[in-house]
């Protein structure tokens, strides 16, 4: 019934948005919001594994000849307004609106892992190194903006910071991917802090 239930409602949905009968506003004749939020709810009760970009191309799929907008604009479009569903369903449950951006800018395609990613996030903002682990991390972005990619070689490391940085990272990636695997996105999130330390010796050395 949940699965039937999750197809007619993204069948609604894309078919409206196909035929460019849009929610705008306060207007939604349609109650396509609704639906909406039917999906996202029955998705998270069930801790159904779904993949929501798929659901919307299987419904594009079925749809196609009756759309009258292109398929990829469609597919956007539908996608996006599930992800503001979304975004103003976890707000409204309190959780923080930086949390939610964070990690919703990786898109929303797995609705379950988005949310558990979410709560291991906003209770890791409590751990003692997430704000300087922050600062240090907004610095590291900056100073990338212009580099357009490259090979890392070890041999031009010309201070000792260096070479512990890169072999701390090396570490703690491996570790933290494969916990990223099994879905312990807090414990990721815990390995990850313990570049705190080699990443201040790095600017603090280096820089």
């Amino acid at each position: 019934g949940a699965i039937v239930s999750i197809a007619d409602k993204m069948d609604t949905i894309v078919g409206f948005f196909g035929v460019n009968l849009i929610p705008t506003g306060t207007a939604d004749p349609y109650a396509l919001r609704r639906q909406a939020l039917g999906i996202i709810n029955i998705i998270i009760e069930k801790n159904y594994q779904i993949k929501l970009d798929s659901l919307v191309e299987k419904s594009i799929d079925i749809l196609e000849g009756k759309l009258k907008r292109p398929k990829e604009e469609t597919r956007a479009d539908v996608m996006n307004f599930l992800k503001g569903r979304f975004e103003n369903q976890l707000l409204s449950q309190g959780h923080p609106n930086d949390v939610i951006d964070a990690v919703l800018a990786r898109g929303i395609s797995d609705i379950v892992q988005s949310l558990k990613k979410i709560e291991a996030m906003e209770a890791f903002k409590t751990h003692p190194d997430f704000e300087p682990l922050a600062v240090a991390f907004k610095r590291v972005v900056n100073i990338l903006k212009s580099f357009e990619g490259g090979a890392i070689d070890t041999a031009l490391f010309e201070d000792p910071a260096e070479s512990a940085l890169y072999s701390a990272f090396a570490g703690i990636r491996e570790t933290a991917d494969a916990l990223i695997d099994e879905g312990k996105y807090a414990e990721a999130l815990s390995e990850m802090a313990r570049l705190r330390k080699p990443v201040d010796a790095f600017f603090d050395e280096v820089m």
